[in-house]
């Protein structure tokens, strides 16, 4: 799909090395006939976006029997690590492919319980101004920056300015912060934040089942 400069396209972000859960996150099961990552899919697709999956290389062979594998997005040569190289590896693949996007709203696989209303709040901000550097909440924890939408000239400043070392430092809350023009912020509605958690743990996973 060629891509035009108004598309704001769905990242999923699902690289991490899922340490503390001890498996992978995605797979895990909601209910009898669903995981993490097709109940986030499904959600998406309510929205009519087109969604890519951040991976890493290695966990390739496992996901293409749940994603479509020329969606999939595998971590490129960049020193960077965590979600930042997510956004960057996608980033560069739409620009170097001439996808010419103009943003990403990322999501991390570990929120499947995330509400639609949630997700639709910042996309009704975006329509209304598509040329914000991003949009992003901030809950009763401070900043969320991965559950946001970053504008594509965003990120080609960040890679910019890593590639030229005038910033070296890799936290995105930090980032997003220092961001000129700066980014909207919208406060994530109280009763909305235990299904805006990330289930790092099994602890975390049975939270929800209660």
């Amino acid at each position: 799909m060629k891509h035009t400069k108004n598309d704001l396209i769905f990242l999923l972000l699902a690289g991490g090395q899922s340490v503390r859960m001890g498996k992978e996150k995605a797979f895990l099961p909601i209910g009898k006939n669903s995981n993490f990552i097709t109940k986030l899919i499904q959600k998406i697709k309510f929205f009519k976006k087109e969604v890519y999956l951040s991976l890493r290389s290695e966990q390739t062979k496992d996901y293409i029997s749940f994603f479509p594998e020329d969606k999939i997005i595998t971590d490129q040569n960049i020193p960077v690590f965590g979600p930042l190289l997510g956004l960057f590896s996608a980033h560069v693949l739409f620009k170097n492919s001439k996808h010419h996007y103009n943003a990403l709203f990322v999501l991390p696989v570990d929120i499947p319980y995330i509400k639609l209303k949630t997700i639709n709040r910042l996309i009704n901000l975006y329509e209304k101004k598509p040329n914000a550097s991003g949009f992003f909440y901030q809950s009763s924890t401070g900043l969320e920056p991965l559950c946001g939408i970053y504008h594509h000239q965003t990120l080609d400043k960040w890679l910019k300015d890593f590639e030229t070392q005038i910033d070296s430092g890799l936290s995105l809350q930090k980032k997003i912060t220092n961001l000129e023009p700066k980014p909207d912020f919208i406060l994530l509605p109280k009763v909305e934040e235990r299904y805006f958690q990330n289930i790092n743990t099994e602890k975390d996973l049975e939270f929800f089942k209660k």
